[in-house]
């Protein structure tokens, strides 16, 4: 709650932020700014809606103008999986921050991105570390290690697979040598066919498709080419 209570702190740091820079902007700062290829992309038209809805004020919206609903908090019931969700969000995270500050030679903004640059270094490493207080990736990997792997098909739990045609693999850590969860040994292997022809069924007479769907033979028989197709590859 400690984090979350932070995260929502920083939501309020980058509205007041915006709504500054916004403050008073002369007119022709606008016209200076709809110029410039990045700016002029949202100030003409691309994106109406900041200006429409919220006549340049802070919206909680992504900067496509995509709504903050919820949607983007991952919450799995698995809390390796949560953990190592928070380093992939805090490295984004950063990496956009980090974006910013390179963009703007305000040094008030500056000064506040390099402060939430410093916080997402900071979360970095407490989700790191709360997963090595929860025993690493030794005690962690496969997510989720309540399943048996004695129940999974062992042949191909640490395998590379390569898909290219000339039958190369590429050489790598995760090609050969012990596992990173230390449970087994990478290989590499072709990637080959699987299971026999598939048999596909037509589509329902009455559901408004094509003759040339709901049918497996003849010239019209478009699931029947494409099963021939599939075959032929085999």
């Amino acid at each position: 709650m400690n984090t979350a209570t932070e995260e929502l702190g920083h939501i309020e740091m980058l509205a007041t932020a915006v709504a500054l820079n916004l403050e008073g902007a002369p007119l022709s700062l606008k016209e200076d700014i709809s110029a410039d290829v990045a700016g002029g992309a949202v100030l003409n038209g691309m994106d109406m809606r900041h200006i429409l809805s919220a006549g340049l004020a802070a919206m909680p919206v992504d900067a496509n103008g995509v709504s903050f609903d919820m949607s983007h908090v991952y919450a799995s019931g698995n809390i390796a999986a949560d953990m190592y969700s928070n380093v992939c969000a805090e490295s984004t995270g950063r990496a956009l921050a980090v974006r910013l500050y390179n963009m703007t030679d305000d040094p008030g903004m500056k000064e506040m991105l390099s402060f939430m640059i410093a916080r997402d270094t900071m979360h970095q490493q407490q989700w790191l570390a709360a997963l090595e207080d929860m025993g690493g990736n030794a005690m962690n990997l496969p997510i989720p290690n309540s399943f048996p792997q004695s129940e999974e098909n062992r042949k191909y739990s640490y395998a590379y697979f390569g898909h290219m045609t000339d039958g190369s693999i590429p050489e790598g850590r995760w090609t050969a040598g012990p596992s990173i969860d230390g449970k087994g040994e990478f290989t590499a292997m072709q990637s080959e066919p699987m299971g026999g022809k598939p048999s596909l069924a037509p589509a329902r007479p009455d559901g408004g498709a094509q003759t040339g769907q709901t049918s497996k033979s003849g010239t019209e028989g478009l699931l029947g080419r494409i099963e021939g197709a599939i075959e032929r590859n085999l």
